[in-house]
C-alpha cells in the first residue's frame, strides 16, 4: 500500500491535477490499451511495445513489487509452446511459436502492472463508472485477491512438498505425477479460494452492499495526503 500511495503521489506532485481515482482511470485505460495491442499489433511493431512495457516493469519494480511469478509463468508457456510447435509444424514454425508466446506475455504485462500499483478500491471505483456495481465489485475484488491467492498457491505448494507429495520440478517431469499435483495443491487452493469468496460476499452483505443505486468507496482523501 505504500508503494502504491507514493506511485499516486507521483503522478499527482508532476501534474498538480490527477486524483487518486483519475490516474486509475489513465491507468486502466493505458493497460487495455498495450494488452490489446500485443493481439493486433503486426510483428516488426512489437519492439516499440516491447519498450512501452519495458518501461512498466521498471515503474513496478522500482515501487518494489515482484515480477518473478509472471516470468515463470511466460517461461512455462514458452516450454509447453515450443515442443507443440515443432512436433505440429516442424522446426520451420519454431520462431512462430516464440512470437506466440511473446505476444501472450506482453498482453499480461500491464495487468500486472496495474494490479501491484492501483488499490482494488480505486479500481472498483472506475470500473463502477462504465459497469453495474455489483460487476465492478467482483473484477475489482478478484484483481485485489491476485497476490493473495498467489502467496495461498506458493504456501500450500510447500507444505504438500514437505509431506513428500511428488510435485517438485524433477518429478512433473513424468505425467503420471500431474494427477497429485492437482490432488495436493489445484483442489486445496480451488476449495480457499471459494471459502475466501464466500466469506467476501457476507462481509459485502453486512455492509448493505447492493442495496443503493450508487455504492461509495473508500475515499482517496487519506491517500492524497
Amino acid at each position: 500500500m505504500w508503494a502504491k500511495g507514493r506511485a499516486r503521489q507521483g503522478v499527482r506532485s508532476a501534474t498538480g491535477l490527477l486524483s487518486a481515482t483519475q490516474y486509475c482511470a489513465l491507468a486502466l485505460v493505458l493497460s487495455l490499451v498495450l494488452s490489446s495491442s500485443a493481439f493486433f499489433l503486426p510483428d516488426n511493431a512489437l519492439a516499440g511495445l516491447i519498450a512501452l512495457d519495458l518501461l512498466l516493469v521498471i515503474h513496478g519494480l522500482y515501487l518494489k513489487n515482484n515480477i518473478s511469478a509472471l516470468l515463470k509463468l511466460g517461461l512455462a508457456q514458452l516450454a509447453l509452446t515450443l515442443p507443440l510447435y515443432y512436433l505440429l509444424h516442424g522446426e520451420a514454425k519454431l520462431f512462430e511459436g516464440v512470437i506466440v508466446v511473446l505476444r501472450v506475455f506482453l498482453a499480461m504485462l500491464p495487468g500486472w502492472w496495474l494490479s501491484s500499483t492501483q488499490s482494488p478500491e480505486r479500481l472498483g471505483e472506475v470500473l463502477s463508472w462504465g459497469l453495474p456495481a455489483k460487476w465492478a465489485f467482483v473484477i475489482a475484488a478478484s484483481i485485489g485477491l491476485l497476490p493473495y491467492m498467489l502467496q495461498e498457491t506458493k504456501e500450500i505448494y510447500a507444505i504438500q512438498c514437505l509431506r513428500g507429495a511428488n510435485i517438485t520440478p524433477k518429478a512433473l517431469r513424468n505425467p503420471k505425477n500431474w494427477p497429485e499435483l492437482v490432488y495436493c495443491v489445484l483442489l486445496p487452493v480451488l476449495i480457499q479460494l471459494l471459502k475466501l469468496s464466500k466469506q467476501m460476499a457476507k462481509a459485502a452483505k453486512l455492509r448493505h452492499f447492493g442495496k443503493v443505486n450508487k455504492p461509495t468507496h473508500w475515499p482517496s482523501t487519506r491517500e492524497d495526503k
